[in-house]
């Protein structure tokens, strides 16, 4: 071999950055500063799993709650009843659906009446829900929905707990009892 026809490794990089400084500053692409386009990534929004029926049976349905891990928002929720895509794909509701805003008693602008929510008592692996006074009487799929429902919910955000009881009391003072082994996964 002739010497000089290989250049040295210090060399060749400094050839090759000069070269790709070079190609790139050719694209014309103009330099930006910070540009303000929204809120920061979030990625996937959290759901939860609202159970609604199908055919007279729970089916797991994943819907986008404020406050992910809470039985109240969970179960708030699903007193809602389905949504209109919900409702297309044939899933409904056991639970009396809420009255009209326009009927309901006029809350405090700081705290709502206590029967028009949902009041939850939570001791470790027990839950405690009593339904609001629009809920109505529940049948058992009814309750069932509800104790899924504040269930998986709860169980989201503590993964040191397997399995929770929930009981649930309507509002004509019925009162059932389970737990996450009767309801399906999403």
């Amino acid at each position: 071999m002739k010497p000089g026809l290989f250049m040295k490794p210090a060399h060749a990089t400094a050839l090759l950055v000069a070269a790709s400084a070079l190609l790139l500053s050719a694209c014309d692409i103009p330099t930006t500063g910070v540009v303000e386009a929204g809120g920061p990534a979030s990625g996937i929004p959290p759901t939860v799993p609202i159970y609604l029926i199908r055919d007279g049976a729970l089916v797991a349905v994943p819907r986008t709650i404020a406050d992910i891990g809470e039985p109240v928002t969970a179960v708030e929720s699903l007193l809602k009843g389905p949504t209109p895509q919900e409702r297309r794909k044939q899933l409904t509701t056991e639970l009396a659906r809420p009255l009209p805003a326009t009927s309901l008693p006029t809350p405090s602008p700081t705290e709502p009446l206590p029967e028009e929510t949902v009041r939850l008592m939570a001791e470790n692996d027990r839950l405690r829900l009593e339904l609001p006074g629009y809920a109505g009487k529940m049948t058992s799929l009814a309750a069932n929905q509800v104790i899924c429902t504040a269930a998986r919910a709860y169980l989201l955000t503590r993964p040191d707990l397997d399995s929770t009881t929930v009981t649930v009391t309507d509002a004509a003072g019925r009162t059932f009892e389970g737990g996450v082994e009767r309801c399906p996964e999403l």
